[in-house]
């Protein structure tokens, strides 16, 4: 391996021989083509990098989905140019490099390498030549080795001068075989990767689906948690602790939106705590409760128009109202009233047991003459009243959440639902309150799970909501 020489402009001092300046002025050129010869090179290879990375990269993505592959083949080159930027500053050839080039590929043996290791080599020769003294004899007379040396040197510096002035223009661009082979072969394969389909596409879609279901139902569960939050009147209310529990599931969902297994157990673990909380009987419950206290205000009052709307803090106001009145009632008036309280004992009964129980003692102790007990036990009436209507309004939010918790968890479902199709056929009539029933039709094919749900309630002609979807091939047909 050839021994780069240094550069005299570097390593000397003082003034240089005019042929040293003339030997780095006639390599600039050279030294140009040279750089210039070297990137291409370089750009060579870091071509067939990118193009060996990108059909690395497009190929294991038909592997194994890569949802951030694009920005990585976008980036791939980004980092060449990087990466083809540096080399190129770092392959700037020095003096000595681009001597030895010369010497090498324009055949002049070792002449220019030669005269910059000569002058670094021997500084007193570096320096600009002594002319001489008028008259003075230089081919008689001894002449001592320095002398000599320095003719040497001086006389090969000049040849060198000669030659590299003769030079022509060398280091051309070259075509880079090797390079050029692999970026060709990298491209014959990434063409048909890029062409044909690419089976993770859907995978990467579903995955995308489900993380934005995920985030979208965080986001709701947020904002049914602040409602129940609003409405929980302490701590210990059940909509308060619910509240917590779907910020809690909120944040699991944010954290890990792709793992569906886990996230639709946790949907369906609150839910079914939820929906165990509920009791069945609340629609009665509070139609019976309606009625009671539209019945006792009007009693209450004497007024047969009065609570239309069945509203138990204002029957309790009127309870308060009428124990206070008590004692002006005359006996016949208190027996007439004990009576219409008595007659209000089966609707109490599905109200309320607290309500029942008060209201019995309240008609005792009217047909007994007892104001003060009457009294004590209006009081307990009017606020089992208002007890039963929070407990009826706590069992509404809960089941408004369960239900929304379960619209939750099936649009999640949905979302990673992957290679399966999808039932066309939805038949479902869902009449309005007072119209006619509703029928529909529906045929589908294909594959997918189906459910059904009916509810109704209905007074009259009745209230009802239907809803189907099919499974497989057939026809079906939904009433409600």
């Amino acid at each position: 391996m050839a021994i780069v020489p240094a550069d005299p402009r570097r390593v000397l001092d003082g003034s240089l021989d005019p042929a040293i300046l003339a030997i780095r002025s006639a390599l600039a050129g050279h030294r140009r083509r040279l750089w210039f010869r070297r990137i291409v090179r370089r750009s060579w290879i870091a071509l067939a990098v990118v193009a060996v990375s990108e059909a690395l990269l497009w190929m294991v993505a038909r592997i194994i989905p890569l949802e951030s592959a694009s920005l990585v083949a976008v980036g791939l080159p980004v980092l060449a140019a990087v990466g083809l930027l540096v080399a190129a500053v770092m392959a700037r050839p020095s003096i000595g490099e681009t001597a030895l080039a010369v010497d090498g590929e324009g055949g002049l043996g070792d002449r220019i390498s030669s005269a910059l290791e000569l002058a670094v080599a021997f500084p007193a020769s570096a320096g600009p030549h002594d002319e001489l003294e008028p008259g003075a004899d230089v081919t008689n007379g001894p002449v001592d080795e320095a002398t000599e040396r320095d003719r040497f040197v001086r006389r090969q510096r000049g040849d060198a001068l000669a030659a590299v002035r003769l030079a022509p223009a060398l280091f051309k661009p070259r075509f880079s075989r090797a390079p050029a082979v692999v970026t060709l072969a990298a491209i014959l394969v990434l063409v048909p990767v890029l062409v044909l389909p690419n089976p993770q596409d859907a995978v990467i879609a579903q995955q995308r689906d489900v993380r934005e279901a995920a985030d979208r139902q965080a986001e709701r569960l947020d904002k049914l948690a602040d409602e129940l939050a609003v409405k929980g009147q302490t701590p210990e209310d059940p909509r308060t602790k619910l509240a917590q529990e779907l910020r809690d599931l909120a944040r699991k969902l944010r954290e890990r939106p792709t793992e569906l297994a886990m996230n639709l157990r946790q949907l369906a673990s609150v839910e079914s705590d939820v929906r165990a909380r509920l009791d069945p009987s609340t629609e009665q419950k509070a139609s019976a409760l309606t009625s009671l206290s539209r019945a006792l205000s009007r009693a209450a009052t004497g007024d047969p128009q009065a609570n239309r709307d069945g509203d138990p803090k204002k029957t309790q106001e009127d309870l308060d109202r009428l124990a206070e009145k008590l004692e002006a009632l005359t006996p016949e008036e208190q027996a007439e009233l004990a009576k219409q309280l008595a007659e209000m004992g089966a609707t109490a009964s599905g109200a309320d047991g607290g309500a029942a129980t008060a209201l019995s003692e309240a008609a005792k102790s009217l047909a007994q003459g007892d104001t003060a007990g009457a009294r004590s036990a209006l009081d307990r009436l009017g606020k089992s009243l208002t007890g039963a209507q929070a407990r009826t309004t706590t069992n509404r939010d809960l089941a408004q959440a369960a239900s929304r918790l379960q619209d939750a968890r099936r649009e999640l479902a949905d979302a990673g639902r992957q290679g399966q199709g999808q039932a066309q056929g939805q038949p479902q009539g869902s009449p309005r309150p007072g119209s006619s029933p509703g029928t529909g039709q529906g045929q589908g094919q294909g594959q997918g799970r189906g459910q059904g749900q009916v509810q109704g309630q209905g007074q009259g002609q009745g209230q009802g909501q239907g809803q189907g979807q099919g499974q497989g091939q057939g026809q079906g047909q939904g009433q409600g």
